[in-house]
């Protein structure tokens, strides 16, 4: 098979070589049609679509990249995660909700008492409980250290109360790992305490947040009074910025999301391609070739940075993954924004049933016109979430620039 434009010839070694025909067979033979067609073409993934998924790869062994064979992770490698990350990626298989796997799962078996593990990650594992992470607050975002939601202890439970804001998925999930303060100190990253928190107790209130995309991922979360067993703090009490460090760490990481980056430039390919002006194909203007071409080799150079990293997991808690967040997000917004800017007119109607895939849907223009320019506009938000550009560069600079 040629290598698409978007990325560099293979310098593989052939046991990696040989397992990434594994996993790409694998994908190739398993990832239902319907799912992938969505994928390519940018429409709507539900999630139920996305735990379908999972429960594929979950009866293969492979759901959970990241956490160890004694807890049904796959025990993999760095370079391994890479290139099972890529081949979805590149076969347009939905991202699988990471807030569970990725985040929640890897701080229980860390951090977890063996009670928490039992309970909680074989139903992560099959997707029977999808996640959601309670950070964000109206007056706390990218200064996650500033949070207020607050949590008193009454004997064997906590009583909680504040709101969480810009949480992903919250009306699709059944548990919340939840940032509260216990206490205060001189030094705000101090009296923050992690809880596991139902999604259905008394007193959880959660309220969508339309974005300017049309999509309602994001909510706003209320706590009233709610309580919550002692039994389900995560670590000591007053200490959960020691596990949130590594979680920042982790999640900055997984938002550089090369694989997606490379989806994205392939769509991009296939739209420039078809997308003509004054007759003549827009992949051959040399303004948009020249634009093009350096998104690629910031991709490049932002994978091969990535790979480095990861072989060294000390990095998760230093301010350099602050780098790998920002320079993906940022180069994904400018892929979003050229192909919204490629089909011209043919982006600017909202058509939600096009979006959405609905069968008796009438594409207006090309039918992978519709979700580009609503996608556009939900994207905007990379570069806020999980630490604005803004602030990431602040971190950097304190850090690095001394």
């Amino acid at each position: 098979m040629q290598a698409s434009p978007s990325e560099p010839p293979s310098r593989e070694p052939a046991l990696a070589a040989a397992f990434r025909e594994l996993v790409r067979g694998f994908i190739e033979a398993n990832l239902p049609a319907a799912i992938r067609d969505k994928v390519r073409l940018g429409r709507h993934v539900s999630i139920d679509e996305q735990i379908a998924w999972q429960r594929i790869l979950h009866a293969r062994g492979w759901a959970a990249l990241h956490w160890p064979t004694r807890y049904g992770g796959t025990g993999w490698n760095a370079m391994q995660k890479w290139i099972f990350e890529d081949e979805c990626a590149r076969a347009g298989a939905p991202d699988l909700h990471p807030q569970g796997l990725t985040i929640v799962g890897p701080i229980l078996i860390a951090y977890g008492t063996e009670e928490q593990k039992v309970r909680y990650l074989p139903r992560i594992l099959d997707g029977t409980d999808v996640w959601c992470q309670g950070f964000s607050e109206p007056d706390a975002g990218s200064d996650l250290a500033s949070l207020n939601c607050a949590a008193v202890r009454q004997g064997d439970r906590y009583v909680v109360s504040g709101t969480k804001i810009w949480t992903s998925q919250a009306m699709e999930s059944q548990q919340c790992l939840l940032l509260t303060r216990t206490s205060r100190h001189a030094r705000k990253q101090q009296g923050i305490t992690i809880l596991l928190v139902d999604m259905a107790a008394r007193g959880v209130t959660v309220r969508p947040l339309p974005s300017i995309g049309g999509e309602s991922s994001l909510n706003e979360v209320h706590f009233d009074n709610v309580e919550v067993a002692v039994s389900a703090r995560v670590g000591e009490e007053d200490e959960g910025w020691t596990v949130l460090k590594a979680i920042i760490g982790n999640e900055r990481i997984l938002n550089a999301n090369v694989g997606r980056s490379k989806a994205m430039l392939r769509r991009l390919d296939v739209i420039l391609a078809a997308e003509r002006n004054k007759g003549r194909p827009l992949r051959e203007d040399v303004g948009i070739r020249r634009r093009v071409a350096q998104m690629r080799i910031e991709l490049h150079a932002l994978e091969y940075t990535a790979l480095r990293w990861m072989d060294d997991p000390a990095l998760a808690v230093k301010p350099e993954t602050s780098l790998l967040k920002v320079r993906g997000t940022e180069l994904q917004q400018r892929i979003t924004e050229l192909m919204s800017e490629a089909v011209a007119y043919h982006g600017l109607p909202y058509d939600r049933a096009s979006i959405e895939g609905a069968v008796d849907a009438v594409p207006i223009g090309p039918e992978y016109a519709a979700p580009l320019t609503p996608f556009y506009f939900f994207w905007r938000k990379a570069s806020i979430s999980a630490g604005t550009s803004e602030v990431m560069r602040n971190m950097i600079a304190a850090a690095l620039l001394k």
